[in-house]
């Protein structure tokens, strides 16, 4: 699990999890309650582990490109 900070209350948690027998990479924002604690949040994607190397080279090329307009 690896958690990357995205502001004073907020993290994007990025975890291998199972459900029924099947893996997938979840990359979900948790939020920080009152106690301190993380919360999950409806906020955030699931793959599968196989297309993570696709992920990745579509975050690099975003990383350059020009924005899109809106």
């Amino acid at each position: 699990m690896t958690d990357i900070k995205r502001n004073d209350t907020e993290i994007v948690r990025v975890s291998k999890r199972e459900f029924k027998g099947h893996e997938f990479i979840d990359i979900r924002i948790y939020y920080q309650d009152d106690e301190g604690s993380f919360k999950p949040t409806k906020k955030g994607i699931t793959i599968n582990p196989k297309q993570v190397n696709e992920l990745i080279d579509a975050l690099k090329l975003e990383e350059t490109a020009d924005p899109v307009k809106e």
